[in-house]
């Protein structure tokens, strides 16, 4: 790699990172070593070095230790990443079989045309320039993997279109296996069928009472069934910290429904109690069913 290589990276990187980078005395090897790693996972796909290498140091981030940054990368997903927004046909073709072909993986309780449709509206998201912007896809950074970060942004998505056009089931259409559950419990299941609707009022009216945040992250973990690791790369937070969240929220929604159900219905107090346990034991597919705010 020549010098004037070396300056051309070292221009594009945040100014903070360059004292780092200059007193690193792998430097040289480790770019060229992304270079190398990039080609290998796409040999068919067209490289401009100078690009690439400019494409990496402008998402590198301010701080940090030089050897670690850089070995840190995903050099072969930030290649393809690029290589999608520059629009390569052949980049396209691989983010397509290797990425995008994995929505429905990712939400695997919907309807075959409703993942159809995402993936079709995630790849425009992903490569097509809004307003004179660069894609999104030329904002990933290679500090993560690519699919998990094409996962997110897809779930996001989803959320939004739910927003936009709300599905609603009736509660009443439980799985067997919820049926059968209620069915070895006769109080349960007599409350269920007299207060079936009250229910469902009651319920929707505590989610809208939860904030945005509380109803993604169940929508995220209850509805699409997300591992709390998952959870936490959408929101880049620590799985522990995703877990009390979740807990905090799943408790706020509890005790809002218990709120919305006192103040709607005139049950006993044992009735009562009797209600909050049938939420509880079907909290999941009562999130599944009604949460399409």
């Amino acid at each position: 790699m020549s010098s004037e290589q070396l300056e051309s990276f070292l221009s594009r990187v945040p100014r903070a990172l360059v004292p780092a980078l200059r007193a690193h005395a792998g430097l040289e090897e480790a770019l060229t070593g992304l270079v190398r790693e990039a080609r290998e996972a796409w040999p068919r796909v067209d490289m401009d070095e100078r690009a690439f290498l400019a494409h990496v140091a402008e998402r590198l981030p301010s701080a940090g230790e030089a050897g670690e940054v850089l070995a840190n990368l995903r050099a072969g997903e930030l290649f393809l990443a690029f290589a999608c927004a520059r629009g390569d046909a052949r980049a396209l073709e691989a983010l397509d079989a290797h990425v995008l072909s994995q929505v429905g993986s990712w939400l695997p309780r919907e309807a075959p045309s409703l993942v159809d449709e995402l993936r079709q509206v995630l790849s425009q998201r992903l490569i097509v320039p809004v307003d004179g912007a660069a894609p999104k896809l030329a904002s990933y950074s290679g500090r993560g993997p690519l699919g998990q970060w094409v996962r997110a942004v897809a779930l996001r998505l989803h959320i939004d279109q739910q927003r936009a056009a709300p599905r609603e089931q009736p509660v009443g259409e439980a799985p067997a296996e919820l049926a059968e559950r209620l069915g070895a419990d006769p109080e349960l299941a007599f409350i269920r069928e007299r207060h079936q609707e009250d229910f469902r009022v009651a319920f929707r009216a505590a989610l809208g009472r939860l904030d945005a945040r509380e109803r993604n992250l169940l929508r995220l973990h209850h509805v699409h069934g997300l591992s709390m690791d998952s959870v936490g790369a959408t929101y880049q937070a620590p799985r522990s910290t995703v877990a009390r969240w979740i807990a905090r929220a799943r408790e706020q929604l509890l005790a809002l429904t218990r709120e919305e159900l006192t103040t709607r219905l005139g049950l006993t107090p044992d009735e009562l109690d009797s209600m909050l346990r049938l939420v509880c034991s079907q909290l999941d597919v009562s999130l599944r069913q009604l949460m399409t705010d």
